[in-house]
C-alpha cells in the first residue's frame, strides 16, 4: 500500500502563509500534473479531569482526546471517530478508529456529544482545509492546504500541512523502509525549513485506515 508522510509548516507571522513559497517550488523545479482540490475537517474533544482534592495523593489521569475526522478526498464516504490513549500515541494499534457513515449518522453522534456528554468530554477545536491543492509528480502525490482553527470569520490560520505519498514500487523487503527514504529525500530537495514531521507506525496495521491515524496524530498536536 502506499507509504505517506505528513509535514506541518507553522505560520510566522499573523498575516504570512509558507503555502506560496511552497506551491512556488514545486512549480518552479518540477512539472506538476494538478489534481483535483481537497479538504479535511476535525473536531477535538479533551476528557474531563475528575474532581480531586488537596488530601488526593494519586496521580492525575492524563487527558484523553477524541476526535471526530473527516477526510472526504481518501473516504468519501466516511467520518472517523479516533479515541486516543492518554499516552498520546494514535498511530498505535491501542488507539480505537471508528467509522460512521457521513452526513447524518456522524452529525448525530456529534450532538449527542456536546448535549449530553460535554461533563465528559469538552470541546477544544475546529481545524479545517478548504480546497487545498494537490500534485503529481512523478511517482508522489503531494497535497498542500492552510490549516484553518475556528468557523467563518473568526478563522485564524495555523499553518499549512503537506501530505506527501509515495506512489511508486519498492523493493519485496522493508518497502516501507525504502518507501520513507525516498518521500524523505524528496521533502528535503524542497528545502522548505521548520516544518514537523509525522510519520506512521512502522508495523503498517493493514486496517485500511494508517492515513486516519496519521492525520489524527498530526492534527491532536496542533490543539
Amino acid at each position: 500500500m502506499p507509504t505517506a508522510a505528513l509535514y506541518f509548516l507553522p505560520t510566522t507571522f499573523a498575516d504570512t502563509s509558507p503555502l506560496p513559497d511552497l506551491i512556488n517550488r514545486l512549480t518552479t523545479h518540477y512539472d506538476p500534473f494538478v489534481l483535483p482540490r481537497w479538504s479535511l475537517r476535525q473536531r477535538l474533544f479533551r476528557s474531563t479531569p475528575a474532581p480531586r482534592t488537596s488530601e488526593d495523593n494519586v496521580p492525575a489521569t492524563p487527558a484523553r482526546h477524541l476526535q471526530i475526522l473527516s477526510l472526504p478526498d481518501d473516504h468519501p464516504n466516511e467520518c472517523f471517530i479516533v479515541v486516543t490513549p492518554s499516552s498520546g500515541a494514535t498511530t498505535d494499534p491501542a488507539a480505537n478508529v471508528i467509522s460512521l457513515p457521513a452526513g447524518q449518522p456522524t452529525d448525530e453522534f456529534t450532538q449527542l456529544l456536546v448535549s449530553r456528554l460535554g461533563p465528559l468530554w469538552q470541546q477544544r477545536q475546529l481545524l479545517a482545509v478548504v480546497d487545498g491543492l494537490a500534485y503529481e509528480i512523478g511517482d508522489f502525490k503531494i497535497k498542500a492546504g492552510e490549516l484553518k482553527q475556528g468557523v467563518g470569520g473568526a478563522q485564524l490560520v495555523r499553518g499549512v500541512v503537506v501530505e506527501v505519498t509515495y506512489l511508486g514500487e519498492t523493493g519485496p523487503e522493508h518497502d516501507g523502509v525504502q518507501a520513507e527514504e525516498m518521500i524523505m529525500a524528496f521533502w528535503d530537495e524542497l528545502d522548505m525549513k521548520g516544518a514537523k514531521e509525522f510519520r506512521g507506525d512502522e508495523r503498517k496495521e493493514e486496517d485500511g485506515v494508517d492515513n486516519v491515524r496519521l492525520w489524527s496524530m498530526a492534527l491532536l498536536l496542533k490543539g
